[in-house]
This record gives C-alpha cells, structure tokens and sequence, in this order.
C-alpha cells in the first residue's frame, strides 16, 4: 500500500485527484498537505490538514520519517513554489509527480538527477497530448532544418487562474525550433479573458477549467501554412493522466530507481 500526498489542495486539480485516488486499490490519501500562503482553509473537506509554506520544510520531514519508503508526493500547487517543493521532496527522499508548469525546468531535472529517489515531471500530464508531443519531438529527430525560417504563432488559452504560461505551448514552441522554426516566447498568445474565450469557441461550462492549444506555421514566402490545433474542456485527462504516472512511479520506486526524472512520454510508453 502506497500513501499518497496530494499537494495544492483546496485547488481543483488536487481536489479531483484526493477523491480519485481515495477509491483507487493500492493507494490511501493521507491527511496532509501543502497549500499556498493566501489559503484561508485549514482543513480540506474537514480530514486533510493544508499547511502554509512556512511550515512545508517541517511537515514533510515528519512525513517522510512516519510513513519512510511508502510515501509518493502529487504537486499541484503553484509556480512560485515548485523548485523550492521539489528541493524539499529530494532532500527528505519522496518520490513525486510535479504536475505543476512553470520553475526552472532544467534546473528541476538536474535536482531530482542528484538525489536518492525518482519522480515524474511534466508539462503536461494528459495522454493524449503526450502523444502528440512525442510524434512532434519524432519529427524533430528526423527531419532537422525540414522548415527552417517558417514563422510560427502560436494561442493558447486557459482558465483564468492558470497565472503563468502554458507549458505545453512553451515546450512544442521549442520542439519546432529544432526544425529551424523562429520561435521564441514572444511567439506565444495567452488568452484568459472570459469574453475572448468564448468568441474563441470555448463553451462557457468549460471557463473554469480549459486548454487550447493552436499553432500557426508559415513559409518564408508565405506561401505555404501549417496549422495544428488540441483542445481540452475540463480536467479529466489530466487526472486520468496524472493515475497513469502515479501508477508508474510506484513500480519505479519498487524496482529501486533512483537520481532518475521520468516524462509523462515514459510513462505513457510503459
């Protein structure tokens, strides 16, 4: 039996993942968690105790000591605190999923690369557009320069409390450089406007929880366009997505891994 610590709650994505992994084999959701320094909650759902940051350091120390090597961390917190959190679940030896964008990405790999224990970080946790991530990063491989000088636009759209941009966009913005695309962030749109979204085609039982994705690629001459598009209405996929990993991560941790960072790419590839 593995416990499960479900960081970011009272959050939605959190709280999809507290119930679904309460009813899940295998798994049992403690009554601990990190939240953010505005949550004026103390409990969520009256049994898990949400802890402010300033006493993240203390709480997981504790936890990582009652539970020892039974213990796998699920951060869906907030951008300004995941490379401070994944510090944290290396140094006190917790294996974790970070569902969360934004940090240092690099920087997040070559921690989880030093330590004692293994995790799961991703940009995105749906498969389905893992899946299409990979056949774009498959491309890359094989055909470099295939459209070298094309312009790219690329808009992406989410619920208004996703603060910073969205992850996936910035990482197939940067798998289409390595085909000699001009990309740079400047290249990326980010719409939460309610008003925009819904002229956009978002449903309106949607706003509060979305992700689209269009890439506009154009020839030098501009004669030539490409134009891709993923949609997600709500977070089920994510979640479903999110089960996969943890799923994996707890076989990984059985079999002894270690100093490795796994992709949501790994884990949908078995």
């Amino acid at each position: 039996m593995f416990s499960v610590m479900i960081n970011g709650l009272p959050g939605r994505m959190a709280s999809l993942l507290a119930y679904a992994i309460s009813v899940r084999d295998g798994f049992q959701v403690i009554h601990e968690s990190l939240t953010g320094p505005d949550t004026t909650q103390k409990y969520f759902e009256d049994s898990i105790r949400l802890h402010k940051p300033t006493f993240h350091e203390a709480v997981l120390k504790k936890l990582a000591s009652d539970f020892r090597d039974s213990l796998i961390a699920i951060d869906f917190t907030h951008p300004d605190g995941i490379m401070k959190n994944t510090q944290l679940y290396c140094e006190n030896r917790i294996p974790f999923i970070m569902g969360t964008t934004g940090g240092k990405r690099n920087e997040l790999f070559r921690i989880v690369e030093e330590s004692e224990i293994p995790a799961v970080i991703s940009p995105n946790m749906s498969a389905p557009i893992v899946m299409l991530m990979d056949m774009f990063e498959y491309a890359a491989d094989n055909y470099p320069g295939a459209i070298h000088g094309w312009e790219i636009r690329i808009v992406e759209s989410h619920q208004a409390g996703k603060k910073d941009v969205s992850g996936t966009a910035i990482a197939v913005g940067e798998i289409l450089k390595l085909m000699g695309v001009k990309y740079s962030l400047e290249n990326i749109r980010s719409v939460r406007d309610a008003i925009e979204q819904r002229l956009m085609g978002i449903p309106a039982d949607a706003l509060g929880g979305h992700g689209w994705h269009e890439y506009s690629l154009v020839s030098p001459d501009g004669n030539v366009q490409l134009r891709f598009k993923h949609n997600v209405n709500g977070r089920s996929t994510y979640v479903d997505g999110t089960l996969m990993a943890l799923d994996f991560l707890a076989v990984k941790k059985e079999q002894g891994f270690k100093g490795v960072c796994f992709s949501m790419t790994d884990v949908i590839r078995g």
